[in-house]
């Protein structure tokens, strides 16, 4: 399997999935019990917690501080011998937090001690460059999942994975139905390692222009917003409600999201190309007057 050797794992730790939201179902479905806890910080991707009541079990949600930082001692001291699964989106959604290396290895044992897995989402890498696929040579209990939904930009291709150990591997192919991933998106896949380096490159400059010119404009008119390593920012508006703001914003042809699930009164911007940051930023100080 190409794109297995370019993340330098065995084949049979990788396999793909319609997409990374039916892959985290998949493990969840798989490694999941019913009246265990899943430890999950909030706000964050809602799909853990939708596939987590499914199966019947219990969704430990692990709020950030008020500055909305996080510490990541509540995750610790939350695992113990009724934890069955720990989800780190890294980074995580919609803030854009990041764990640390020695930060994941402790959660990692910590959870392996009660018998405990740990899915690590990695959706925004690229975004933000550090992995932690290489710990699933060394730990047994640890799911990294990726798609090609975000900075290869083909989520209607629907195409995700899943890398974990040999034997985890076999027990979610072993359940997922077979001929799931379209034979159109594999073709991509494939094209997309062909190309992998130039294809990235050009894509991460991109990417990095539209960032440095939003946060430098925002910042230059007085506009808040929280650190993030992920493709999106949080903005406070400066007069009007972040309501006002999106639905102000729709009328200009600007889609963005309002705030909700303890970010109120923010806004949450997709960060892109250059060009269309530059838009975004006239007609804002444009309709956000006092």
């Amino acid at each position: 399997m190409k794109y297995a050797r370019m993340l330098g794992l065995e084949k049979e730790k990788v396999t793909f999935t319609d997409g990374s939201t039916v892959g985290m179902g998949y493990i969840i479905k798989v490694f999941g019990e019913p009246g265990k806890d899943i430890l999950c910080v909030t706000p964050s991707f809602a799909m853990y917690e939708v596939y987590s009541k499914m199966i019947g079990m219990n969704v430990r949600q692990l709020e950030y501080e008020g500055d909305f930082s996080y510490k990541v001692e509540n995750t610790l001291s939350a695992i113990n011998e009724n934890t069955g699964i720990v989800v780190l989106v890294n980074p995580n959604m919609p803030i854009g937090n990041v764990y640390s290396r020695n930060e994941i290895t402790k959660i990692i044992e910590k959870a392996r001690n009660y018998d405990a897995i740990v899915i690590i989402d990695e959706a925004y890498y690229y975004f933000y460059d550090k992995t932690s696929i290489d710990l699933v040579k060394e730990y047994d209990n640890v799911f990294v999942l990726r798609t090609f939904s975000k900075m290869l930009s083909i989520p209607s291709l629907r195409l995700g994975v899943i890398m974990s150990s040999s034997e985890n591997i076999r027990y979610i192919n072993n359940y997922k139905p077979h001929y799931t991933v379209n034979s159109i998106a594999l073709l991509f896949a494939e094209a997309i390692v062909d190309n992998h380096d130039r294809l990235i490159t050009e894509l991460k400059k991109q990417y990095l222009e539209g960032k440095d010119y939003i946060n430098k404009a925002l910042a230059e008119n007085g506009y808040e917003t929280l650190p993030s390593e992920g493709c999106y920012i949080c903005i406070k508006p400066k007069y009007k409600t972040s309501r006002e703001l999106t639905d102000l914003l729709k009328e200009k042809n600007i889609l963005i999201l309002c705030g909700k699930d303890g970010l109120t009164g923010w806004l949450r911007l997709t960060i892109a190309h250059k060009k269309y940051m530059e838009t975004f930023m006239d007609i804002l100080l444009e309709i956000d007057k006092a």
